[in-house]
């Protein structure tokens, strides 16, 4: 792995930022964990760790079984 991916692939693991620079940015942090980057942001006696959790979406049951036809999985 070179050294330019290497980078890339730490910074996709997570971003740390100071929590006034985050509240001041709040849109570019939360973008950035929607994006799957881990958003770490440091307070005066802790962290906030930020990361974003899609909501599924699933099919009733009923519906699902009223389709018919063999199951896919």
């Amino acid at each position: 792995m070179g050294l330019d991916k290497k980078e890339d692939f730490v910074q996709k693991l997570a971003q740390t930022w100071e929590r006034e620079d985050a509240e001041q940015r709040i849109a570019e942090v939360l973008n950035a964990a929607r994006n799957g980057t881990m958003q770490t942001i440091r307070d005066s006696d802790g962290v906030f760790e930020l990361t974003f959790k899609p909501e599924i979406k699933k099919e009733p049951a009923g519906r699902y079984l009223a389709r018919g036809g063999p199951i896919k999985r």
